[in-house]
């Protein structure tokens, strides 16, 4: 047995949760092998490990005199994996529990490729027949709990993609904590915990820092460093997208002859994960000119602060 890091998002940069992988030679089986006397299993291991590809014929060629072998099929599979033929290797442990049904192994295997693809019902309720097959197969009992925890962080970052809600965004830094990994879905924001060893004047500093950066690249037009203060997850007001914002966005700023930016009664308070910035906002871009009392949510996102919404008082 070994384990095996599975990445169980698809997509770019995705969450890793350690399943275990069963690779149980001969000797670890409770059952009766099938096996014919003359079959090299020492050389069938090696094989696996060293040159796969050979190994796969190895094992195709013995299955052709031991075709209800439980373990030439189990290593079928296993090298299928290993070889990236994973299609192949979920019909071959289909087949294997088709012919053997009591095997718990198989399921825990087959629930691992699965897992793999991100189908989380289906590697559940493989996981879940396992179980009923064995229930004290501890290993299925933990992949069980990792696929029940990856659901979970999906259910979390939806919320949090749907409205930044603070809880989600707790629970996600919570299982990120618990599990040591990053919970990811194409390099979607999860908030960074604030570090215990930063001084809250520091951190004070560099959220200022932010401010002044935001209001003085608006003020000078200067698109991209005032887009970088956004996050790319930024609440976007409406049923408008982040691209289109920044598009609007860039036409309003830049079609301005001058604008003048003043904040004045800046009030900083940190709750729930996120730094909410207050102020009073004095705009004035020579026709037009307006006072508002603003509010920048404020994320640190990969040790950097960024705007992730903005909310005006009516």
């Amino acid at each position: 047995m070994y384990n095996i890091s599975v990445n169980l998002n698809h997509r770019d940069n995705f969450l890793k949760i350690t399943f275990r992988l069963l690779i149980i030679w001969f000797s670890f089986f409770n059952i009766q092998f099938s096996i014919a006397n003359d079959i090299n299993i020492s050389k069938v291991k090696e094989m696996i490990s060293s040159s796969p590809s050979l190994a796969l014929t190895e094992i195709n060629r013995l299955i052709e005199t031991n075709p209800n072998s439980h373990n030439l099929l189990f290593l079928k599979a296993v090298t299928q994996s290993k070889l990236g033929k994973k299609e192949l290797a979920i019909k071959t442990y289909r087949d294997l529990i088709e012919i053997f049904p009591n095997l718990p192994e198989p399921y825990n295997n087959l629930a691992v490729l699965y897992a793999e693809q991100n189908k989380l019902a289906e590697a559940k309720k493989i996981l879940k027949k396992a179980l009923e097959t064995n229930s004290s197969y501890s290993i299925a009992h933990i992949n069980l709990g990792d696929v029940y925890t990856r659901m979970a962080s999906d259910a979390y970052r939806k919320a949090f993609e749907l409205d930044k809600s603070p809880v989600a965004n707790n629970k996600l830094q919570l299982i990120n904590e618990l599990f040591s990994y990053s919970p990811n879905m194409q390099k979607k924001y999860l908030a960074v915990p604030e570090s215990d060893t930063k001084s809250e004047k520091k951190k004070l500093a560099d959220l200022a820092l932010l401010v002044e950066s935001w209001r003085s690249s608006w003020e000078d037009k200067d698109i991209e460093a005032y887009f970088s203060n956004y996050s790319k997850y930024l609440k976007v007001k409406g049923d408008m997208s982040y691209k289109k914002w920044k598009i609007t966005r860039t036409e309003k700023i830049i079609n301005k002859k001058e604008i003048n930016i003043k904040l004045t009664n800046i009030r900083y308070d940190y709750k729930n994960g996120f730094w909410y910035i207050s102020m009073n906002q004095a705009y004035n871009s020579g026709n037009y000119s307006d006072n508002e009392e603003k509010t920048l949510i404020v994320i640190n996102e990969s040790g950097s602060y960024k705007i992730i919404e903005e909310n005006i008082k009516n």
